[in-house]
């Protein structure tokens, strides 16, 4: 029998708490957002007795919490004993769960559960997680032979499990009766094909907007050298400064991206996934510089009634803009910002603010109002699992009421609305995206992802086709397979898919290099 190296009854509940709030958060991303927070305001759904839904701003991604590094999957023992050497029944517990899952027998399933892990992990949950899995994934083709592993010293079963779109992995643990007093998904972040590491290289630096020290990443294409002029200091992980100047002929169009409304790292981690890094180095490996950094809100602690989208989002990416111009090898005139979901609907006014940008892309950016992409959010992940409870009705309407109270302007500054406070979505319901968009003097592209249901892409795109003066010299792509991320996956999509690792589709990553290296 393996021990656990602290098998306390506190131990084993700091166990549990850590794995419950890991699940609650792989239900609140959303691909703009952070843990918490996801990417654009998708709520947490009403998996068990909570109080009306709020909005997500990573998606999914506690909203005043740091995105996830590690997989927010997990759900952990329910009991303070420690785990039973693995056994042949055992095993046939773990593939027998698994079984009941890929059945959609739900209810099966969660009767496998010990007392414990059934009142922490809610049917609704485990079915939510499953069908996160698939969206991610594709459907389920085949499972593997169980597989043992050991987490924090106790003994567990993993079935690995084939989709169509990929793979995951199943990780349960069981008691001495035989009962489920574990579940995971591990899954980490990996590098996608199309990325070259010998094509780029990556620098640090430490960008300086005032007030806050946001810490960048650079990636630059390895044959350039030069081009544009003028100097740029950077911070060598922390431990020293190098400043470079060169002029030269081999310049290269760059690019900064800018994150959703959560307070998000470099990479806009969500889960495993890290868009932002995918899309660097994807468009580093094809000839443009990328600046990437972390939010305002993820570097430093901002208070909640100073977040104004200037003050988080617009100011600290006009000076990216800057920072990445003083590059010795990127092009001055070939700058482009690069925004996703609510750093998308800010593209416009970065772009005019900034005054130089040859480009704005705009990245599964809604075209109306804030304030009437909200609510479909919150109906839509009610209704993935089979309709609206009564409950949840009385939840939509509340979000209905809250919505129509920014409008009014009766809603605070510092007051919580979900994990965004009321200056948030003040602002942001003031700000008028395609009119600035129609005033920037600088080249459009669109990108959307046809399974987005956090900013659905047939709302979205034609507002801003029928909202722009020239939509014609506008570039739009719709990625039918596409989620808010730029994930491929299947039907229906939910902020649980982000929980499964994936990488930004290639086709995206491909239009958007060829569109900036084109300017």
């Amino acid at each position: 029998m393996q021990s656990d190296p602290d098998s306390s009854p506190d131990a084993s509940r700091r166990r549990l708490l850590r794995a419950v709030a890991g699940l609650a958060l792989a239900g609140g991303l959303a691909g703009c957002n952070q843990a918490g927070e996801g990417t654009d305001g998708s709520p947490a759904p009403a998996d068990s007795d909570t109080p009306a839904p709020s909005p997500t701003p990573s998606p999914t991604p506690a909203a005043t919490t740091a995105p996830p590094t590690d997989p927010p999957t997990a759900t952990a023992t329910a009991t303070a004993t420690a785990s039973p050497t693995p056994t042949p029944a055992g095993r046939s517990t773990a593939r027998e769960f698994v079984a009941h899952l890929r059945a959609g027998e739900f209810d099966a399933a969660h009767a496998m559960g010990t007392d414990e892990l059934a009142e922490n992990l809610p049917r609704s949950t485990l079915e939510r997680l499953w069908i996160g899995l698939q969206a991610q994934h594709g459907a389920v083709e085949s499972t593997g032979s169980v597989e043992t592993a050991t987490r924090d010293g106790s003994a567990t079963f993993v079935v690995p499990v084939d989709c169509a779109e990929g793979s995951a992995r199943v990780e349960i643990e069981v008691d001495g009766e035989d009962r489920v007093g574990g579940l995971w998904f591990p899954a980490e972040y990996r590098s996608p094909e199309y990325v070259d590491p010998a094509a780029f290289t990556e620098r640090t630096l430490t960008l300086e907007p005032g007030g806050c020290s946001l810490p960048a990443t650079l990636a630059v294409p390895a044959d350039a050298s030069g081009g544009g002029s003028g100097t740029a200091t950077a911070t060598d992980g922390g431990t020293g400064t190098a400043t470079a100047t060169a002029t030269g002929s081999s310049s290269v169009p760059g690019v900064v991206l800018v994150h959703g409304s959560g307070p998000h790292d470099r990479d806009e981690t969500i889960g495993p996934n890290k868009p932002f890094r995918d899309l660097a180095q994807g468009l580093a490996t094809r000839g443009v510089a990328v600046l990437r950094y972390a939010k305002r809100t993820y570097a430093c602690d901002v208070p909640r009634a100073e977040w104004a989208i200037d003050d988080i989002i617009v100011d600290d990416a006009v000076h990216a803009l800057e920072v990445l111009r003083d590059q010795p090898e990127v092009d001055p005139d070939r700058t482009v910002v690069a925004g996703h979901s609510v750093g998308a609907a800010c593209a416009p006014r970065i772009a005019e603010r900034d005054g130089r940008a040859a480009g704005a892309a705009v990245l599964a950016g809604n075209a109306r109002p804030f304030t009437e992409v909200y609510p479909p959010q919150v109906k839509h992940i009610f209704a993935v699992q089979g309709g609206l409870s009564a409950r949840e009705e009385q939840q939509l309407a509340a979000v209905k009421r809250l919505m129509t109270a920014v409008e009014n302007g009766s809603v605070a500054d510092g007051r919580p609305i979900g994990p965004l406070p009321g200056i948030w979505w003040k602002t942001f319901y003031e700000y008028d995206q395609v009119a600035t968009a129609n005033a920037v003097d600088a080249d459009l592209f669109f990108g959307h992802g046809g399974r987005d249901f956090q900013i659905p892409a047939d709302p979205a795109l034609s507002g801003w086709r029928e909202g722009l003066d020239d939509a014609e010299a506008a570039r739009f792509e719709r990625y039918p397979d596409l989620s808010h991320i730029f994930q491929p996956g299947a039907e229906p999509s939910l902020t649980r898919e982000y929980a499964f690792a994936d990488n930004v589709a290639e086709d995206l990553v491909v239009d958007l290099s060829d569109w900036t290296t084109g300017l």
